[in-house]
């Protein structure tokens, strides 16, 4: 989830965004966010959705499922109504404020209504949603509340898997389930622009295609659970999946682009935009589930810490990106040097705040259950 903070940073100095991205951007850019932006978006959170499915998995085992829809009840549902009257209103100023000074040189903090008009107008003009209550960042803690309602059906076919058990260990190092996995993720990456997940589901009315995708990944992770052994075998095959993976992410963003050039004038292009970006995604899974087993399965008070403030982190650094990236606009900077400030001072904030004001409070009570006392993890010997 610490993506989240590069992904978000990068996508205030593209050069190009994405068709289902309209907006205006910094005039300080590079064709390197672009990119940036579209690698770390095409796995992030559809390996976030197979590890919540894992863990989903684990949490049942041990508590039983009613005892899990209470604890994401109040670990999940609760942050997310609490973030919704909170966070996101102040992301929604600072990403509002943003626009208005990329786009108009207007710096004010609180934009007057003649800007908030222009900016309407120009936004409908550009074929932004209308009419649609955002909830921006926290979509993922919105979607897992829907996923959670699979977890019978879930339950019901890893019951129904474990009589061939045998088999089904075996099919899944088979490159036929790589296949049928990419085929499935085609199929429903096929109602999106260029084969890519940029539209829909930053909203709260539910978009059934976005429920769909990512609603497989936390499919698959609750299965992998029962099958952990498949993770060995990822991790052994790292170097293989690394290469598959440079070649498929240069493919898949060609193949977009076309795409997206055609403009939806040819099946073709869609054909070969979906296909190539659901193998990437697979691919990119496989590769950072993998690499996490084989070089992060261990104890260290780093990941132990980042793990820890992981969930905090998440919840409160679209309205510190949103901030810098709006102060960051009245200069004229590099690119890169902005990206790099909006990073540095969101990581600072959000890990301070953890710190001083988060592990030993009620706030992690309500994010986690408990508190922490964790020391930072340089002072580890």
């Amino acid at each position: 989830m610490m993506l989240g903070i590069v992904l978000h940073g990068a996508m205030f100095y593209l050069t190009s965004p994405p068709p289902a991205m309209p907006g205006f951007v910094d005039r300080n850019n590079s064709a390197l966010f672009d990119v940036v932006m579209a690698f770390i978006h095409s796995f992030r959170m559809p390996t976030f959705f197979v590890v919540a499915g894992f863990f989903t998995a684990l949490l049942v085992e041990k508590r039983g499922l009613s005892a899990t829809y209470k604890d994401r009840a109040r670990r999940v549902l609760a942050p997310f109504v609490a973030g919704f009257v909170t966070i996101m209103p102040l992301t929604l100023l600072f990403m509002v404020d943003f626009q208005l000074a990329a786009g108009y040189g207007s710096h004010r903090l609180w934009p007057d209504l003649r800007a908030l008009q222009s900016l309407d107008r120009d936004m409908r003009a550009m074929g932004a949603p209308q009419g649609q209550i955002p909830v921006l960042h926290l979509w993922f803690l919105y979607y897992l509340c829907y996923f959670y309602l699979l977890i019978p059906v879930c339950r019901f076919l890893v019951g129904g898997s474990l009589k061939y058990e045998a088999r089904v260990r075996r099919a899944l190092e088979s490159p036929l389930t790589l296949v049928l996995l990419v085929l499935h993720a085609a199929a429903t990456l096929w109602p999106y622009h260029g084969g890519q997940v940029y539209e829909g589901f930053l909203f709260l009315k539910p978009h059934l295609p976005s429920l769909i995708y990512y609603g497989s990944f936390f499919v698959f992770g609750y299965f992998l659970y029962h099958y952990r052994d498949f993770l060995r075998f990822l991790a052994r095959r790292v170097p293989a999946w690394g290469l598959l993976s440079g070649f498929l992410f240069p493919l898949a963003t060609w193949a977009s682009a076309l795409d997206n050039a055609a403009r939806g004038a040819s099946v073709e292009l869609h054909l070969a935009a979906v296909l190539a970006n659901a193998a990437c995604t697979w691919a990119l899974i496989c590769l950072f589930i993998g690499g996490t087993q084989r070089w992060f399965d261990r104890e260290s008070p780093w990941i132990q810490y980042v793990s820890q403030s992981s969930y905090w982190v998440f919840l409160v650094h679209m309205p510190l990106v949103a901030f810098a990236g709006w102060w960051l606009v009245q200069f004229d900077f590099p690119s890169v040097l902005k990206f790099l400030l909006v990073c540095a001072f969101t990581s600072v904030v959000a890990f301070l705040t953890f710190h001083y004001w988060v592990q030993k409070t009620w706030l992690s009570t309500f994010l986690h259950g408990r508190r922490f006392h964790l020391a930072w993890p340089w002072r580890h010997g």
